[in-house]
């Protein structure tokens, strides 16, 4: 897009049908403020008629869980817009252990897990970076270990610190822009808001199954006014720690296996389980060689197989701070300053250890695979030593099986958030004015990311000797089992071990995301069809940077000769292992044993002998990006009898500028020459079993060139939002708007990386699939934000106080929405065009629709037992992709679930609550990989959460976190579920703690 650019200049037929609508509502809302003596005239909405009919003396009086479901339905009631409320039932007492989690009972909302805990929220059916997420109304800023995100991670925030949360469905002119999914507005406690020294104490002991550990948590709050509420401060704070630990099996990259023709053609081209073609075969990720016969003679070409299976044991250490520190001064009756500072400090010490079955064996040792029904897709494969005396093992030197790897990856880091805020607050009976300013901060990554791994066996000429007879990997009906021989443990602890030294090596990204802004907000209201009138404007500039680097031991500091390029750091000393096999492997996947690294011997050995690592950046990799928007609105809001509403526009100019840096690797070489040459492959053999490897500096020379990534762009976004009270008891609501969603920095700011391999280092490397030519990956400088038009139609039944019946009808119409996207491309490298194959980025979608129902009910019977229940269906459409003004595939909207249910069932009395939750996503979409999509299969999962008060105050609390014990999947293609991709069981986990509210 060129700068300036106006995103509305191509006016639809229907965009200007419904601005004119628009307008003409704009004109009626002019109309009605001049028919004041009209709307004074209209009778008043009488109450329903449960609570018309009751007499004070016989109110049902309501507290605690059932109080708080019953206010957020009056708050969604009283608005003028869409929007789904959740209240915590007291200070302190959030309704779910996480803020996402209690988002998930929300209809239309689904989330992602971050070691159990809900992490992302998204909206509607579409991708959690399309959420916008703000902290009393202002942008929170997040940084995770890696590259930037714009969507928050809700791992960092405690929910005590919370007094409610609305999430916004339809948008408004007076919100900001930024949420094509929706916007969730996270408020905190005020001092004004609490009596004089209220506050509450906690504490709280956690167990999960698959840690078989306890963890404390420990939070308090205390809030001051004085009696004329002059002055008011609120302190409050969360500590906490958490042992996760989950089960992962994984595959990488699915590829196509055929045999080729003498020009290097495929014969057997990609298919379907149908036996169809790919539309995009060019996507496909075909294995470079050919197919595979096993030890019997069985030759198989023509099929999926995956070129890694692996069963991981993820294990974390994380500590959480939240700070909490708020004034408020009221110098005079209508003036309120309020001050905000949030602290939010997450520690993570994390391990994976990983077993990996990679395609190194299909040469000696592999003895047949099991097929799906279609005969083209493996679901189990067989590798095998040969018996002695045959195969392989006759042979000089013998072979030696490499699998599996047993690998891990080791990790220190830490993320910082602080956020100040002021807000300087003028109220009069018929104005308002309310100016904010701020800037909120958060640095995260890792000070250390280390990852090593070793080969069961010894390649020392004349000591060959194998620690693995057998690997077999099986994920047959979607569970994978792994099979090793039962003497692995025992041999690794024996010596018969080597490190892989090219899977060995450290690399780190930190992120700093910063944003400072300033806002005006005008209120003027009257008694009149016009009941409020609203202007405002804000200004914020964000920053966002990124830098790489790694972690080096050197053994000799001079020449920067790193260990790991000595004879010695190919050794596996015995310590390097755990003394057992990992045990309590509870879901996830199933092996007859696992073997791990034990870093803190590993680390500690050789920081011992090398001494400290050395941070080595790389100040070449330049990621630094700003973001200045500029953004006004009007909004006009309506009341006349049974109808209400508001109608507005807000315009937001966005600036982008900064730097990043394309990346051209060039991959020369690998291995050690042979006698002949580079191609000879009678290459040296190295300390660790593989070939001699090259020092780095002669493998491989990397190029950093500066990109510029400067562009403006404005939009226009007008919205309506219309409520019409049928009945006293019955309420119909109707929205329309545009709204947009910036891309996201990764998108933006991602470096295109390059990498040429050369025939040599293809040669050396071939076994692993490497190739000769270019391929490579990147970002996409030139995409457009996410904007969509959106149409909401609801009707709500309020049939008894407390309770509802409603159903809702949304259609978003989406353009420019940004998608993975995996193809053959050609370029300009340093002066000629060039094939780059695969060449992996990101590119935007034409249009497409997502389009569905809500249905959701509410209601309590008397005595105290209740519940909610949601459910919400959403269809998107396949939209035609472009890349450089051409269409290059289809694809659906990315974060996209068909179905989702939640249901809540609870009772309460004046000492007791009991709730039982249970939530059901059903299928997503997710990005691309070896050209298909990855899909999540259907999750569902119950909680149960329970209280009883000891006395006056005092709280025993219990929980139980996904009582079902539940899985996430994910597979391949939308042909099968039999391309297995991924299961991860993070266990679950139990509470129970005691909270005193004073």
């Amino acid at each position: 897009m060129k700068a300036g650019q106006i995103h509305s200049a191509k006016v639809s037929r229907r965009e200007r049908l419904v601005r004119e609508l628009m307008l003409g509502a704009g004109a009626l809302v002019a109309l009605g403020s001049t028919g004041q003596a009209w709307a004074q005239a209209a009778p008043e909405a009488q109450p329903p008629a449960d609570d018309a009919a009751a007499a004070p003396g016989d109110a049902i009086v309501v507290t605690g869980y059932r109080k708080s479901i019953e206010q957020s339905l009056e708050q969604k009631r009283e608005a003028n817009s869409l929007i789904e409320v959740i209240t915590a039932e007291d200070i302190g007492k959030f309704p779910d252990k996480n803020v996402a989690d209690a988002l998930q009972r929300v209809p239309g909302v689904i989330i992602t897990r971050d070691g159990g805990e809900g992490s992302r929220v998204s909206i509607r059916g579409l991708d959690d970076g399309l959420t916008l997420t703000l902290l009393n109304g202002n942008f929170i800023a997040g940084a995770d270990s890696g590259d930037p995100q714009r969507s928050f991670n809700y791992v960092l925030l405690p929910s005590n610190f919370i007094a409610s949360t609305e999430v916004y469905k339809s948008s408004e002119a007076r919100l900001e822009e930024g949420g094509v999914g929706g916007t969730v507005i996270l408020n905190t406690r005020r001092p004004f808001d609490l009596p004089a020294w209220s506050g509450f104490v906690s504490a709280e002991g956690t167990y999960s199954d698959t840690s078989k550990k306890f963890d404390p948590q420990i939070a308090g709050q205390i809030s001051w006014k004085d009696p004329e509420e002059r002055l008011g401060f609120l302190i409050g704070a969360t500590y906490q720690e958490r042992a996760n630990r989950e089960l992962r099996g994984t595959t990488e990259t699915w590829r196509w296996w055929s045999d080729r023709d003498a020009n290097g053609d495929i014969i057997t081209p990609a298919t379907d389980v149908n036996g169809n073609p790919f539309e995009n075969d060019d996507a496909i990720s075909y294995w470079p060689g050919e197919g595979v016969t096993a030890q019997d003679g069985t030759h198989y070409s023509g099929y999926w197989a995956p070129q890694s299976v692996n069963a991981e044991i993820f294990s974390q250490q994380r500590k959480r701070l939240g700070i909490q520190a708020t004034a408020q001064i009221r110098p005079f009756d209508n003036l309120t300053v309020t001050a905000n500072y949030f602290r939010f400090d997450y520690k993570s010490n994390w391990q994976s250890n990983v077993l990996k079955i990679p395609e190194w064996g299909y040469g000696n040792f592999f003895t047949g695979p099991t097929f799906d029904e279609s005969g083209t897709i493996f679901q189990s494969a067989n590798f095998q030593v040969p018996a002695a005396g045959t195969g392989c093992l006759v042979n000089t030197p013998p072979c030696t099986m490499e699998t599996p790897q047993i690998a891990g990856t080791y990790s220190r880091e830490k993320q910082v958030s602080n956020t100040f805020e002021t807000e300087v607050a003028w109220n009069t009976d018929n104005f308002d004015a309310v100016a904010k300013f701020g800037k909120t901060r958060a640095t995260g990554g890792p000070s250390l990311r280390f990852g090593v791994a070793a080969k069961p066996r010894l390649t020392v000429t004349g000591q060959e000797q194998n620690g693995n007879f057998l690997s077999n990997w099986d994920f047959t009906g979607g569970n994978l089992d792994m099979e090793f021989s039962p003497e692995l443990q025992e041999n690794i602890r024996n010596g018969i071990a080597q490190i892989d030294v090219g899977s060995t090596g450290s690399g780190y990204t930190n992120s700093a995301i910063t944003q400072r802004y300033a806002q005006l907000d005008l209120v003027r209201r009257f008694d009149s069809f016009l009941s409020a009138f609203r202007v405002g404007g804000k200004w914020r500039e964000m920053s966002i940077h990124r830098e790489t680097g790694r972690n080096e031991w050197y053994a000799d500091p001079a020449t920067k000769r790193r260990y790991q390029d000595t004879p010695e750091g190919a050794v596996a000393r015995p310590e390097y292992f755990y003394d057992k096999s990992i045990g309590n492997i509870t879901g996830g996947f199933d092996a007859n044993l696992f073997p791990g690294i034990n870093f803190g011997n590993y680390l500690d050995y050789i920081n011992s002998t090398y001494g400290p690592s050395v941070r080595v950046p790389e100040p070449d990799n330049i990621y630094d990006l700003k973001e200045r928007v500029f953004a006004g609105y009007v909004q006009a809001d309506f009341a006349a009898g049974p109808l209400r509403g508001n109608i507005g526009v807000r315009v937001a100019h966005t600036k982008q500028s900064g730097l990043n840096s394309d990346r051209l690797q060039f991959l020369n070489d690998y291995c050690v020459d042979g006698p002949g040459g580079p191609l000879d492959p009678n290459v040296p053999i190295g300390p660790d079993g593989n070939c001699q490897v090259l020092p780095l500096d002669q493998r491989e020379v990397i190029v950093n060139t500066q990109v510029d990534q400067s562009k403006s762009y404005t939009d226009w976004l007008p919205s309506l939002n219309v409520v019409y009270e049928v009945t006293p008891d019955i309420v119909v609501r109707g929205a329309v708007a545009k709204v947009i969603a910036r891309p996201s920095f990764n998108d933006l700011g991602s470096r295109s990386s390059l990498t040429y391999r050369s025939e040599a280092y293809a040669f050396d490397r071939g076994q692993f699939g490497e190739f000769e030519g270019w391929s490579g990956s990147g970002g996409n400088a030139d995409l457009k934000p996410f904007s969509a038009w959106q149409y909401d139609l609801g009707v709500e039944w309020y049939f008894k106080r407390g309770s509802v019946l409603g159903v809702g009808l949304f259609r978003k119409e989406v353009s420019d929405f940004v998608v993975p996207l995996v193809l053959d491309v050609t370029r300009e490298v340093n002066g000629e065009q060039v094939l780059i194959q695969p060449y992996s980025t990101v590119a935007n979608g034409s249009n497409a629709v997502s389009q569905g129902v809500e249905l959701y009910a509410q209601h309590t019977l008397d005595f105290g037992l209740g519940a909610q229940v949601n459910f919400t269906y959403n269809d998107t459409s396949v939209a035609d992709i472009t890349l450089d003004g051409e269409t290059v595939g289809k694809s659906p909207l990315v974060g996209s679930a068909k179905t989702q249910v939640n249901a809540s069932v609870f009772y309460e009395n004046d000492k007791f609550l009991v709730r039982a939750s249970y939530n059901r996503r059903g299928e997503v979409v997710e990005a691309l990989s070896s050209g298909l999509n990855i899909y999540s299969d259907p999750y569902e999962q119950v909680d149960i959460n329970a209280s009883y008060e000891l006395m006056d105050g005092l709280m025993l609390t219990a929980s139980v976190i996904n009582l079902t014990k539940s899985e996430e999947r994910q597979h391949l293609g939308n042909d099968t579920k039999d391309r297995f991709v991924r299961s991860n069981y993070s266990g679950r986990r139990a509470y129970v703690g005691v909270s005193y509210k004073f």
